[in-house]
């Protein structure tokens, strides 16, 4: 399988915002109907990772532009994230989403539970690579 796009770190999902399909083209991919169980828990998924994400190029030209001299400084500055990584994030125009224990509907990470559903829904959606390897997902 190639490079994920998405990954998780530090509690946040981090994701290339114009690389990613929309929901209908996931469900799709997934074979399941829309207002199914099975696609309602597919796109409450979706909806889990990346609605309501901070698109950091969009944020930066709205908000701090002025305040900042690059994107880069701003993502390095305001998340608290390494330089390399804020620079990765600036060039592939990433967008990030809150994933801790602080989110909302943390119930949708019970379904990382099952592996097969895990996988299919990554790669329906490029793939995503998770830093939590032993699968413990409450902290």
């Amino acid at each position: 399988m190639k490079e994920p796009l998405c990954f998780k770190a530090d509690g946040h999902f981090f994701f290339p915002k114009k690389r990613i399909p929309r929901k209908a083209s996931v469900l799709k991919k997934l074979g399941v109907k829309k207002g199914t169980f099975a696609g309602n828990m597919i796109a409450r998924a979706y909806d889990y990772y990346f609605t309501g994400a901070i698109d950091f190029n969009k944020e930066y030209r709205k908000y701090y532009r002025l305040e900042f001299s690059s994107i880069t400084g701003y993502i390095e500055e305001r998340y608290n994230i390494e330089k390399s990584k804020a620079q990765q994030y600036a060039d592939n125009h990433y967008c990030m989403k809150e994933c801790s224990r602080y989110a909302i509907d943390r119930s949708v990470e019970t379904l990382n539970y099952d592996q097969d559903f895990k996988t299919k829904f990554s790669e329906a959606v490029g793939g995503i690579k998770d830093e939590d390897s032993d699968g413990v997902y409450y902290e």
